[in-house]
């Protein structure tokens, strides 16, 4: 298995990530430090050793660094592993394993939600949405996905100015062509504070409506506040973690209108609340 993770100052965390993957059978790690201001890629080429490949380019993007990053890779199946998820690589080699007995062309783990550190508006804004169909069944929000050569046929090269590509993979491969691995968890931290969450949220709704533009329709899972009163009648949401998540989605989306308006770009950062403290 080829695994690619684009890294935009990662010097924090990037070892921890390396140390996690490396050692395992059969695995190739390719690693692109893009657009960093600190020591992402001193530090990864220190910790990778034999397997191990570092790139740098200047140019920010995530879709540009995993690009890059695939283009140095030979086989399948093939993972694309954010810098601040939490993985090992038995876990991916499982991902792996599963796509191949199932024949599917998508495997994604799924996914535990670190937020013992966040504020209580973040945390509850975070049960009710990880109780949505679309956080359940689809395949964005983890921070890793697995692709056969297939699927990676109808995937890359990723658009270099994409935004979401996680959400882009999960549109272009149908629900019947994937594959969520309950006994493979991924480790995802949550933002510590409601401006990181929101910060993070504009992002997403910024990376839906350019997929909606790329004619690509978002699965049928139900998801966001259409879902949320069925939830609460089968009572998998409380009513005041639906009432914070719809009080933040609709100050989401008027965030989002008025930096639009004013002609803002989203900024390839990093959230650095998730990463404090190590």
């Amino acid at each position: 298995m080829d695994i690619v993770i684009p890294a935009h100052d990662e010097e924090k965390i990037i070892a921890r990530t390396i140390n996690r993957i490396i050692g395992t059978n059969s695995i190739s790690i390719a690693i692109i430090a893009n657009a960093c201001s600190d020591a992402t890629a001193e530090v990864a080429s220190a910790v990778g050793g034999d397997g191990t490949t570092v790139l740098e380019t200047d140019r920010p993007g995530k879709a540009h660094a995993l690009n890059l990053g695939d283009a140095r890779c030979s086989r399948f199946p093939r993972a694309y592993l954010d810098a601040d998820v939490e993985l090992d690589g038995e876990g991916l080699s499982m991902l792996g394993e599963a796509m191949r007995d199932t024949g599917a062309q998508l495997a994604v783990p799924a996914v535990r939600i670190v937020d013992d550190r966040s504020s209580w508006v973040t945390r509850a804004y975070l049960r009710a949405w990880r109780a949505l169909p679309s956080v359940r069944e689809g395949g964005a929000g983890r921070g890793v996905y697995v692709l056969s050569s297939d699927g990676h046929a109808k995937v890359f090269p990723l658009p270099e100015d994409l935004i979401a590509d996680d959400a882009y993979v999960d549109r272009l491969i149908r629900s019947e062509d994937r594959v969520v691995v309950p006994e493979v968890v991924v480790i995802v931290h949550a933002p510590r504070d409601l401006r990181s969450l929101v910060r993070r949220r504009v992002r997403v709704i910024a990376g839906n409506r350019q997929l909606d533009a790329l004619g690509l329709t978002s699965s049928s899972h139900s998801s966001g506040l259409r879902a949320l009163s069925g939830l609460i009648r089968g009572g998998q949401v409380r009513a005041l973690d639906a009432a914070v998540f719809t009080g933040v989605s609709v100050a989401v989306r008027g965030l989002d209108l008025v930096r639009r308006l004013r002609g803002g770009e989203i900024a390839w950062g990093t959230d650095s609340s998730s990463r404090e403290g190590g």
